[in-house]
């Protein structure tokens, strides 16, 4: 009787021990919270994204590693303890490749554009005769649905394409997938359910034009 307690206990404690526990937290900088950070665990791909107010939920193991990241910040991993709640707070300086910003004059004749590429290099220029009417009017590609519970999205253009190229960027700045599509009919699935929950940007480039970038969520 006195082994079989033994045994007992010994069981109870190595479950106790490896059991998961719920962890919360909240995503910022110094001013704000930070809606859609990706929060992952590390060497997993059980993941999910913050909400409207930079919070966020899930089940974890003390021990395990969260890898913290947001488009534009540096990354932050944090081991996990028996802390429940976390304040995490990112610092700005994330690799970009390039991002460009367009606003319109107003004219509505001209456009200011704003390229800001890696650490702090900006530039910015005016470009006159812009086809005002033609760039409003323009109809953007969907992704649907978006969110997204199993990251299964359908994407679908504004019209047929004969070569349609696809990339998908996680909020690392990382490419994680590529794909390029023959005869680009109606729409096309884009599939990132072997990753994990999050935000993902889907860059087009079709008939060698590059069409407006989507955000894709994978809740």
């Amino acid at each position: 009787m006195k082994k079989i307690t033994i045994l007992i206990l010994a069981l109870c404690f190595t479950v106790t021990s490896i059991a998961q526990i719920l962890v919360t937290g909240v995503v910022s900088n110094d001013s704000i919270t930070l809606e859609s950070a990706s929060i992952l665990i590390k060497n997993s791909t059980k993941g999910i994204a913050t909400n409207s107010k930079g919070q966020f939920k899930i089940e974890a193991k003390p021990g395990d590693t969260l890898s913290v990241s947001y488009i534009g910040y540096e990354n932050k991993e944090i081991v996990l303890n028996k802390d429940k709640h976390l304040e995490i707070k990112l610092i700005e300086g994330g690799k970009l490749k390039a991002a460009v910003v367009n606003g319109f004059l107003n004219d509505r004749k001209s456009i200011c554009r704003a390229v800001c590429y890696s650490e702090t290099r900006c530039g910015v220029g005016i470009e006159t005769s812009v086809n005002y009417k033609l760039l409003s009017n323009q109809v953007r590609p969907k992704l649907f649905p978006n969110p997204s519970s199993n990251g299964v999205f359908q994407l679908k253009l504004n019209e047929d394409y004969d070569e349609v190229k696809i990339s998908i960027v996680n909020s690392s700045g990382q490419i994680i997938q590529n794909s390029t599509h023959q005869k680009f009919g109606e729409k096309v699935t884009i599939d990132v359910s072997q990753f994990a929950s999050g935000i993902y940007i889907i860059n087009i480039i079709a008939d060698g034009k590059q069409l407006e970038s989507i955000k894709a969520i994978r809740s």
